[in-house]
């Protein structure tokens, strides 16, 4: 007999909930800030940080401070005009209570506080508040100032008034306070606000800020405004002699200044920045005429390793990585422009210019300021408003056709370098073309070394995993689950492709297979619907000739697979370094420090194994860990196909254009892949020229000065 079918569990009026703030944010905290990692968290900081950033924008802050404390929280201050703080006259509630706990609350909507803006949906601030521990706000206005601390999300009492020397005046209310305000008050006081909050594990997977990645945000926040002050400081980690990392950013040549610093190191095409910088009335549909600015700086340079080139996006200061209408339309306008010229001059023999070529060595910064901008989400990757694309489209066509009939000699190298990149681009589909018949047609014929993976498993819930040597490829090929682990084995160190060229790179039967088994191609074509695999992993040893084989691995796929690593579907392998054993019971250590904790814990006989490379660990130990499969993460990754699936759908059917063409974002199927990601294109260049580059001083200088930081520590 078939099984009972069971009731339906209970729906009714009941079930329905409604949500107040914070438990709205606390419960979804990727609603409103794009997830729960360490991307998360510093959205968190961002949310403080461009409230402070809009001060600047509206002439009316000339520092910001941010600084790491030495307990993790952030703290952020900034000399502008001071949070307005008094009874709001329709909540009759303190104003600065309500920007930070009352959703879709703030001074951006209407025309009074700021005319342009990047936080613009009165959400921001409430949601670092939610996601925090606990965050404390002092605002200097008024005469006096205003402090108070709020504990997960909701204040632990009044806003609180004191005078400029720490007297308490008393808590805002209703009764007098502008009066006792009004007696305390110092003239010509320094106005300002000062927000402090600690992020709160409860709702995030990490809390640890990376320095790093906050000093790049700042730096560009600085290129932005000509004349504004950031200084970063990172308490964390003083040295023995109480000294901690800085940074100090402070430029005054704006956008120019940012494309001169992405090409330090370039040998530049032309020797001055094209600058273009427009303000102008636009009609943007529903919401009338608008004023819109938009400024660019574009400079080309001949470094082979950058076909792609760099386009930096913003708007209202925030960065656009996934770029949106005002960067389809600033490709448009260029694209047309320089195929303009090149009829113009009659150019036409060396060949039409597409929107991919002229990318080749090009260096640029688009930054758009306007009113109510919208954005595909809260967390502001891609721009969404349409009647932007048009205006980028035209104001940079006009421009730059302007700027190359008043310098011939510009326009034409910009046509010369467009033209021969188009030529390289069809020698490299050649290339692609018959790495693509030998992946289709000869793969089986790649090593007994590729073990693949079954074939009625979907391409895109599978991994390649590129494997260090012949003894660990075997073990791997033993403790892989086939129908989603493929293994590719490698020969020791690759060539070095920094160095080279696409011919001489696939002259090398190493990266010849590489790139025939992953499937998708090389360079500008290279087609992320052609990889055979959803992700691509880097296995290597814990050791030095490990360290520089995974180096080279991830060179190869940000030189001639960068759409790959773009769209975060190359990974590293985490192995552990450690096994303890004690009775029956094994533990896996990946630092020094976890295997120090672990064995700290336990009791009686332990043994402790150090896996000193991949080839000493036996398949089933493999299997428990860099090739486990935990099922919730199965499932996440089978959901993400299938909203990738329904987004490409629904972009098929019409609804998008090229800047809108959904893109699939593996899920790893086990906590042992690490993603890699490129947040920072100009300085991981920099890196890798660095590091693989033909130049020995400055890598060794750079040595000398790492192993200084590390005897200081």
């Amino acid at each position: 007999m078939p099984p009972k079918k069971q009731r339906p569990a209970s729906y009714a009026e009941a079930d329905i909930q409604s949500l107040d703030y914070p438990e709205n944010i606390q419960r979804r905290p990727g609603m409103y800030v794009g997830g729960t990692g360490v991307e998360a968290l510093h959205h968190l900081a961002f949310e403080v940080i461009d409230n402070a950033v809009d001060e600047a924008m509206a002439d009316a802050c000339t520092q910001i401070d941010v600084t790491i404390q030495a307990d993790g929280s952030l703290t952020v201050t900034d000399n502008g005009r001071g949070i307005p703080a008094g009874l709001h006259p329709e909540k009759q509630k303190s104003t600065l209570e309500l920007v930070f706990t009352e959703l879709h609350t703030g001074g951006k909507f209407g025309s009074g506080g700021y005319s342009t803006s990047g936080g613009l949906h009165g959400v921001g601030i409430k949601a670092t508040n939610a996601l925090s521990e606990w965050l404390r706000v002092t605002v200097q206005r008024d005469g006096v100032v205003y402090k108070q601390e709020h504990c997960l999300g909701l204040p632990v009492g009044p806003v609180t008034v004191f005078t400029e020397s720490n007297k308490k005046i008393g808590a805002l209310d209703k009764r007098g306070y502008q009066t006792a305000i009004k007696k305390h008050a110092v003239k010509n006081q320094q106005t300002g606000s000062t927000i402090s909050f600690k992020p709160n594990v409860a709702y995030l997977d990490s809390i640890e800020f990376e320095f790093d990645a906050l000093a790049h945000r700042l730096q560009e926040i600085a290129f932005q405004i000509p004349g504004l002050t950031i200084d970063l400081a990172d308490k964390r980690k003083a040295n023995k002699r109480g000294n901690f990392p800085k940074r100090h950013y402070h430029y005054q040549g704006g956008l120019i200044e940012w494309v001169q610093f992405l090409n330090d190191g370039k040998k530049p095409l032309h020797k001055k920045p094209v600058h273009v910088h427009e303000t102008l009335r636009v009609d943007a549909g529903k919401a009338g005429d608008v004023t819109v600015q938009v400024e660019l700086a574009l400079q080309y340079h001949t470094d082979t390793n950058d076909p792609d080139g760099l386009i930096i996006s913003t708007v209202n200061t925030i960065p656009t990585p996934d770029g949106g209408k005002h960067v389809s339309g600033f490709r448009a306008g260029l694209t047309k422009a320089i195929n303009t010229f090149a009829d113009e001059k009659r150019m036409g023999k060396g060949g039409a210019v597409s929107g991919k070529d002229v990318l080749y060595g090009l260096s640029a910064v688009l930054k758009i300021l306007m009113p109510d901008p919208q954005f595909t989400s809260q967390t502001k990757t891609q721009l969404a408003s349409d009647y932007i694309q048009g205006t980028t489209n035209s104001v940079t066509y006009n421009a730059l056709l302007e700027a190359f009939r008043k310098n011939p000699a510009l326009g034409r190298s910009v046509v010369k370098q467009g033209q021969a990149a188009a030529q390289a681009r069809q020698a490299e589909a050649k290339v692609r073309a018959s790495i693509m018949r030998k992946s289709i047609l000869e793969v089986s014929d790649l090593p007994g070394k590729l073990a693949d993976c079954d074939s009625r498993t979907p391409p895109m819930l599978t991994a390649l995993y590129i494997v260090e040597g012949d003894s660990a490829g075997g073990s791997c090929k033993l403790a892989r689950d086939r129908r989603y682990q493929a293994i590719l084995p490698t020969r020791g160190k690759i060539l070095n492709v920094w160095r080279t060229n696409l011919n001489k790179a696939m002259s090398n039967t190493e990266i010849s297979s590489i790139i025939s088994a992953i499937g998708g191609g090389v360079g500008t074509d290279f087609n992320l619907n052609d990889m055979r695999y959803g992700m691509i992993v880097v296995m290597v040893d814990a050791d030095v000739d490990g360290g520089h084989i995974g180096a080279l691995l991830l060179t190869l796929g940000f030189k001639f697979m960068r759409k790959m690593v773009a769209a975060g579907r190359l990974f590293w392998a985490v192995a552990p370094l450690y096994q303890i054993v004690t009775g029956r019971k094994q533990y896996y250590a990946y630092s020094d420090a976890e295997r120090d904790k672990i064995v700290k814990r336990l009791s009686g006989k332990i043994e402790v194994q150090r896996y000193k490379g991949l080839g000493e660990m036996n398949p089933e130990q493999l299997r428990e860990t860099v090739f486990s499969i935990e099922k919730d993460k199965l499932e996440a990754a089978r959901q993400a196909i299938e909203d990738y699936e329904t987004a490409r759908n629904a972009y098929t059917n019409g609804n998008g254009n090229g800047d809108d063409k959904p893109v699939f974002h593996p899920v790893p199927l086990n906590s042992h892949l690490v993603q890699v990601t490129i947040e920072d294109i100009h300085a991981a260049q920099q890196a890798l020229e660095l590091l693989m580059g033909s130049s020995v001083p400055p890598r060794k200088a750079w040595l000398i000065n790492q192993m200084s930081e590390d005897d200081n520590q």
